[in-house]
């Protein structure tokens, strides 16, 4: 039985399971039928969005609205772009850090 293709959104936050890409972190620019268009604003811009199956995505729960209004609009900017990245991550990284033992993060430290 077929898998279903993931239902991502424009500005989701997604990570390459698969490829030489494989743990980069990307913006969804957009998804139509089997593939999604990525950007990261560094290496890959609109003009060259990394065209990839979705099953080989690792999705987030994160999306930025502002990244997705912008894309809509047709005027991203690169660094556009790797602010909305950046901040994903950021909150990425609080949100998975949330509920931590401090004494469990001391020890992993040493």
């Amino acid at each position: 039985m077929a898998k279903p293709i993931k239902q991502l959104q424009v500005g989701q936050l997604v990570r390459s399971l698969a490829g030489h890409d494989k743990g980069q972190y990307y913006l969804v620019l957009r998804a139509q039928g089997a593939k999604v268009w990525l950007v990261d604003g560094y290496k890959r811009l609109p003009a060259n969005a990394k065209a990839k199956n979705p099953c080989h995505l690792q999705e987030s729960k994160l999306i930025s609205t502002d990244f997705a209004a912008k894309a809509l609009a047709g005027n991203l900017r690169p660094e556009d772009m790797r602010a909305c990245l950046q901040a994903l991550l950021a909150r990425q990284t609080e949100e998975m850090n949330v509920g931590k033992n401090p004494d469990e993060e001391a020890l992993a430290n040493v």
